[in-house]
């Protein structure tokens, strides 16, 4: 029975102490916050932030008397952050949520060729199932659904006698068209458009900023010009770019295991210098016949095969350029920088004159790298898709800095890029520029990084060359001394491959006709300047 009345008073107790605190438990003060913003997700639906509230612990006291619950309020000290997602292309660009183009026909004109030389038409759209291919359509499915349009290609053999017709003819089907090998006379034609009048952002990330310097040129009233453009959409861009490719069985045996060097890292740390590269290639130089000198018709293996355009490469390595463009005006910087470029000349014809190297066809120089007979060969970056299918595992580097303190890698591209205007003939100025702007940006995300993808993983084999990949499409330069007037780059690539450095004698030759009254520079200034566009 005691048992029994202990066991009864005590759930008393307990009963009478939760009824209690349930009583004297008073609400916390609390401010009632406005939602925030709702966050762009990566599917593009928009969701609000989570504001889910946790409850603060109260204090308790012995003393049976009431206290009220300390809070603390965290709506300064701890401000709910929206979760940034970054932008995949897969859904509306920012600035650009309301854009409808009402069912609007984008028609733009590539070139086809059977050749090497560089098809357009299959950038812009293509059947072919590859990872590239299928991005192509993916970028063109993604920017039809969300505003509301259709991109067509018109593929032809001259995309550029076709915008002629209809310029003079008064018609339009074509919007946008590739100009091969986008020489001065895309700008002076009178045929397109000055692209800055199309309301086009070209500070953007999807426009190449070096092509943006060079070509950027002040008309003789002062306007701002460009011609044609490079975007992420225009893949030419990047296959035409010059680079260097490494046997990686060589490179294993020659350098890693005798040097210890790592490649990359040396990339990385800005360390991959003319230096390091020239040691690399007399260790990998193998005189396999035996006869003393160096030659693949010998089966002998050679550190660095090359066809003669890589003296273009040595030398815009540095990063120099002949003809530059500065705040929209054309400068022949060759003259004042002739002291830089005559020890340039110098370092290049060292380097060029290597015993270990040698100069071959376009051919030989991918059977040199793919059997093993090459440890670099200097060639474009298309060549890793035409290696494809041979049993070897390549490498991809930047060309080597002159110097560590050099601040940045450089390429040339090559000039069977095709860059893209706009022919005088469109009418709808705002709504083409909504559109091209749109489809960098969309391609940049959808097509570029898949571009990179196949290059790295597939034709090289490894998440380095990835890293390469951007670092080398991050840092092509585009001289007009040799897309607009590539007769002076050859003068200046001849003097690496003779071995003769006359370049102080040839920038007072070359000075008058490049800067004087009736010069280069003259007559491309009254060429776009009496454009109508």
């Amino acid at each position: 029975m005691k048992r029994f009345l202990a066991l009864t008073l005590a759930f008393v107790m307990v009963l009478g102490v939760c009824l209690t605190a349930g009583c004297d438990k008073q609400p916390a003060d609390t401010t009632t916050e406005k939602p925030a913003d709702p966050v762009q997700t990566t599917t593009g639906e928009k969701t609000p932030t989570d504001t889910t509230a946790q409850d603060n612990p109260s204090e308790t006291t012995t003393s049976g008397e009431d206290t009220p619950v300390e809070t603390t309020d965290t709506s300064e000290t701890e401000p709910d952050t929206p979760i940034i997602t970054e932008w995949d292309g897969y859904t509306r660009l920012a600035g650009f949520e309301n854009i409808d183009f009402r069912g609007e026909t984008f028609v733009i004109a590539g070139r086809t060729t059977d050749d090497v030389s560089f098809p357009t038409d299959i950038e812009i759209y293509t059947t072919e199932t590859d990872s590239i291919s299928t991005s192509i359509r993916d970028r063109n499915a993604t920017i039809e659904k969300l505003y509301n349009c259709v991109i067509e290609v018109n593929s032809s053999e001259s995309p550029g006698s076709l915008v002629n017709a209809e310029v003079t003819s008064g018609k339009q089907t074509i919007d946008m068209y590739s100009y091969f090998m986008s020489g001065e006379g895309a700008a002076t034609s009178g045929n397109n458009y000055n692209l800055y009048s199309l309301g086009i952002d070209f500070s953007n990330s999807w426009w190449d900023q070096n092509y943006v310097n060079s070509y950027t040129i002040k008309n003789s009233s002062g306007t701002k010009t460009m011609y044609t453009m490079v975007g992420d959409f225009a893949l030419t861009a990047f296959s035409c770019t010059h680079a260097m490719f490494f046997n990686k069985n060589v490179y294993e045996t020659a350098i890693e295991e005798k040097l210890g060097y790592d490649i990359y890292q040396l990339v990385r740390d800005g360390k991959w210098t003319m230096d390091i590269f020239v040691e690399m290639v007399k260790e990998a130089g193998t005189d396999v016949s035996g006869n003393q000198s160096f030659a693949y018709s010998e089966g002998d293996i050679l550190g660095w095969v090359r066809t003669t355009h890589a003296t273009h490469g040595l030398h815009a390595a540095t990063g120099l350029q002949i003809i530059t463009t500065k705040d929209g005006v054309l400068d022949f910087t060759a003259k004042s920088d002739t002291n830089q470029w005559t020890t340039l000349i110098d370092k290049a014809i060292e380097v060029w004159s290597t015993p270990q190297a040698e100069t071959l066809g376009y051919t030989a120089v991918r059977e040199a790298i793919t059997g093993g007979n090459a440890l670099f060969a200097s060639e474009v970056l298309d060549v890793l898709r035409r290696m494809k299918d041979a049993d070897v595992t390549c490498g991809l580097v930047p060309y080597p800095k002159y110097s560590e303190t050099q601040e940045n890698y450089a390429h040339y591209v090559d000039n069977h890029l095709s860059a893209y205007a706009v022919p005088t003939s469109v009418v709808d100025l705002e709504t083409m520029g909504k559109f091209i702007e749109l489809y960098a940006a969309h391609s940049q995300k959808i097509v570029r990084s898949a571009w990179i993808d196949t290059y790295s993983y597939e034709y090289c084999g490894d998440a380095d060359s990835a890293e390469m990949l951007d670092i080398i499409l991050n840092s092509r330069t585009y001289d007009p001394g040799y897309l607009y007037w590539n007769t002076y780059e050859g003068e200046v690539s001849q003097m690496i491959n003779a071995g003769k450095n006359n370049f102080t004698k040839w920038v007072d030759k070359r000075a008058d006709s490049v800067t004087s009254s009736g010069g280069a520079f003259d007559n491309f200034i009254k060429g776009i300047s009496d454009n109508k566009s």
